[in-house]
């Protein structure tokens, strides 16, 4: 990585003009290795353009297969691995701990997500504000990923209901101030299902956010989440905020399954936006793994007139049917499931 713990604690309290305004993204793809890379918003780093998802890593048969998978993908070039304090009780930032141990940590970016939910039965140890409980979550997601820092921290699946307590005094957002101060994280965000209401409402909000992770589907497109692309996008972009894809498959790979999408169209729908730095896919196996570097290697974005074509063909072939995590009352607790 470019910027080293080091620099970046020799840093801390200098915060750029550009910043606090938020320079507009001028993002271009650049190949390193086998996997090209994007720029992260209104930062010099770059991150491949597919990153490997937490939650479904965590489903490979063992440890030893999560780990084969991850050592794989970061020889080819894959630089940015997901998870979240609340995937399968913690298993996935263990396993993923475990893989990464042994120098693979210094390779990548690592992104996890604090779980702070309103109005939803999420049980956790931890008692006292929002702040308080963010810090104490995060303390055992370094221990459990085996390391001192995090390069992203995100709040985990914003619905409007969160906005209003994350800005409130004690609220997670000085956590996310207080952990960047201490060095513990290097960068911070939010991520969100279903409602670019409420991330239009972060944003505005005021806080500096570095990236946010969010549905960028062809299969979202057939439903209300195409409001991320038309207004979400363009306001990130604005406030030089890294935008992360999730979702491809539409919360399941069974789109893949059923010939809805296939994993080269998943990956050029998603860089067919210019400002996506990565695409975050679900990847259990090494043979999804082996296709999904194969895909990335040969990316090709579509046109904007090839995205169109390819959201009126899905949608004209029930593309709605397979975006699970817009059906009502579906959650799958996991943000980068395929």
């Amino acid at each position: 990585m470019s910027l080293t713990r080091r620099s970046f604690l020799g840093m801390l309290g200098l915060i750029p003009a550009a910043q606090a305004m938020g320079v507009p993204n001028t993002n271009s793809d650049t190949s390193t290795g086998t996997i090209p890379r994007r720029k992260f918003g209104r930062h010099d780093e770059m991150f491949s353009i597919i990153g490997f998802g937490g939650h479904t890593l965590a489903l490979a048969p063992t440890v030893e297969d999560a780990t084969s998978i991850a050592h794989y993908a970061i020889d080819q070039g894959v630089n940015f691995f997901d998870n979240c304090y609340e995937y399968h009780d913690g298993r996935g930032e263990v396993w993923m701990g475990q893989a990464l141990a042994g120098g693979w940590r210094d390779k990548v970016n690592i992104m996890s997500k604090v779980c702070i939910h309103h109005g939803k039965d999420f049980k956790h140890p931890y008692t006292g504000s929002e702040k308080e409980i963010a810090l104490q979550m995060l303390q055992e997601q370094l221990r459990r990923l085996k390391t001192d820092h995090l390069d992203l921290w995100m709040i985990h699946e914003v619905k409007d209901a969160d906005v209003a307590p994350a800005y409130a005094k004690g609220g997670v957002i000085e956590a996310l101030v207080e952990a960047k101060q201490k060095g513990l994280v290097r960068y911070t965000g939010f991520t969100g299902h279903d409602s670019p209401e409420a991330h239009v409402k972060m944003i505005e909000g005021g806080f500096p956010f570095d990236a946010s992770l969010m549905p960028v589907s062809v299969l979202g497109n057939t439903l209300h989440a195409k409001g991320f692309d038309t207004v979400v996008m363009p306001l990130l972009k604005e406030k030089g905020i890294a935008c992360i894809g999730m979702k491809g498959f539409g919360g399941s790979k069974r789109a893949n399954l059923h010939g809805m999408v296939s994993i080269n169209q998943v990956i050029n729908y998603a860089l067919s936006y210019p400002d996506v730095t990565t695409q975050c896919l679900g990847i259990d196996s090494m043979t999804f793994a082996e296709q999904a570097v194969a895909a990335a290697r040969v990316a090709n974005p579509m046109t904007p007139e090839e995205r169109q074509k390819f959201i009126v063909s899905i949608q004209a072939r029930g593309g709605a049917d397979y975006a699970m995590h817009l059906q009502p009352g579906y959650h799958d607790g996991a943000c980068c499931i395929a």
